[in-house]
């Protein structure tokens, strides 16, 4: 196909400025295009390959279940494979767990979460509560209820007339915090601005507080302490607040357990996934459901005024449950915690002394590196210099495929690169990660500086 034809065929791209690479193959953490080169997938899609490409186990597992029943109209069925996801997903949640709601994708999740917090409000007769708090420089999901409690303009600048805009806190994000990034310690203050919020706005109007307990594209990385959590569980407690962790990214083991709020010891009451849960071959999502959040649901003594065509899905189903299996049979949660705690330390050896890079954080194969203009005083890069995009094109020249984003320094800006590859890389497969990375990223900021 020749060169520019995508660009003018019929599928309508994301992305009209560049001509799309057309994958043929992929195996393991690598993607092949048309013309037979490979890309370390680092990333893994955007943190959804957990667990590596071209499975066969799970392309026949595709087939038996879609010859089986394919789909069944959620309203009325349900099919084993569905019950048997929910089963192994509440055994290995949080304790206090027992219900799963399915979704398509993670966007879904969220709106699912918000709704349901709103309905359990409802049931309790607290029909003022209609706001959700979030924290600034977060992403939720690309549907206008998950881009109200999004804070970056790119995204959301083009639809705020049609939306409400949520009201928001600071973020969790030492690099930056205006209260303890001088010394990276966490002071908690970050925290109090949720109680400080929840003062101005008035508590009878607050429906839920939704944060991810590690960042995913928007900060990618940035992860608080327990006692944040801590803080954060017992404001939301005092004013019957839903606590709605989203761990569309950190969950289904990329933290090293299976949900990084586990790591916490912090029960949220609402759990919003996607991404890893069909590991790339189905689209998947789902909304864990406390056993409080359920009764409360319950008491309401009507159904959840909710739902998707794809809600259930047998032969998504099948996928998320067999992608389980292969986590646990392969161990790679344990995986993830040896490569991260590698990928973590070629990082930081490789970039801690680069005038450019601010920032190298991460939990488990969950890890940013923040791009900036000055080291000395954290300045980000000029938007108009389009720096994330070059490194992105920079990398992939050099067959690395890494999920640039921006937007992490607030309203000046800002560049990164989210580093979150399948749980089955290896350690040489991390050093031509990083080794690659760094090439590209002095290529990139040549053309710039």
């Amino acid at each position: 196909m020749s060169i520019g034809s995508l660009l003018d065929g019929p599928v309508f791209l994301r992305d009209l400025s560049r001509e799309p690479i057309v994958i043929d193959r992929a195996d393991g953490v690598y993607l092949y295009g048309e013309d037979g080169r490979a890309y370390l997938d680092a990333a893994a899609g955007a943190a959804v390959a957990s667990v590596g490409h071209g499975r066969t186990e799970l392309a026949d597992v595709l087939r038996a279940q879609a010859t089986r029943v394919a789909y069944a109209h959620p309203g009325a069925f349900i099919t084993r494979p569905t019950i048997e996801l929910a089963e192994k997903m509440i055994a290995r949640a949080p304790a206090g767990f027992s219900r799963v709601f399915f979704t398509s994708g993670g966007s879904e999740s969220v709106e699912a979460g918000i709704k349901l917090a709103r309905q359990v409000h409802l049931a309790h007769g607290r029909a003022e509560r209609i706001k959700v708090v979030s924290r600034r420089t977060s992403y939720h999901g690309a549907t206008l209820g998950a881009l109200a409690v999004t804070d970056q303009a790119e995204r959301t600048a083009p639809f705020t007339a049609l939306m409400r805009i949520e009201p928001k806190i600071a973020p969790c994000y030492p690099y930056r915090c205006t209260w303890c990034h001088a010394d990276r310690r966490c002071t908690l203050e970050c925290a109090d601005d949720l109680a400080r919020v929840v003062e101005a706005e008035g508590a009878a109007q607050i429906a839920a507080f939704i944060a991810e307990p590690i960042v995913g594209s928007s900060a990618p990385g940035a992860a608080a302490e327990p006692a944040y959590w801590r803080r954060v569980r017992a404001i939301c407690d005092e004013h019957d607040i839903v606590f709605i962790a989203d761990e569309v990214m950190s969950g289904n083991g990329r933290s090293g357990t299976w949900w990084a709020m586990q790591q916490a010891d912090v029960l949220p009451d609402l759990i919003a996934t996607a991404k890893g849960t069909g590991a790339g071959y189905a689209s998947l999502g789902a909304l864990l459901v406390s056993d409080e959040m359920f009764d409360a649901f319950r008491a309401r003594r009507d159904d959840f005024r909710h739902g998707h065509t794809y809600s259930g899905h047998p032969v998504a189903a099948a996928i998320g449950s067999r992608v389980i299996d292969i986590i646990e049979r392969e161990g790679l949660l344990q995986r993830v915690q040896t490569m991260g705690v590698h990928l973590l330390q070629r990082l930081h050896e490789t970039f801690d002394d680069h005038p450019h890079v601010g920032d190298i954080r991460g939990a488990g194969l969950l890890a940013g590196v923040e791009f900036v203009a000055d080291r000395a005083n954290r300045n980000p890069f000029p938007s108009a210099a389009g720096v994330r995009a070059r490194v992105r094109q920079a990398c992939l020249d050099r067959g690395l495929y890494i999920y640039p984003g921006g937007g992490s320094a607030g309203a000046l800006g800002g560049d990164h690169a989210l580093l979150a590859p399948p749980f089955v890389i290896d350690e040489a497969q991390i050093d031509a990660l990083v080794r690659t990375l760094r090439e590209g990223l002095d290529a990139a900021l040549a053309d710039v500086l």
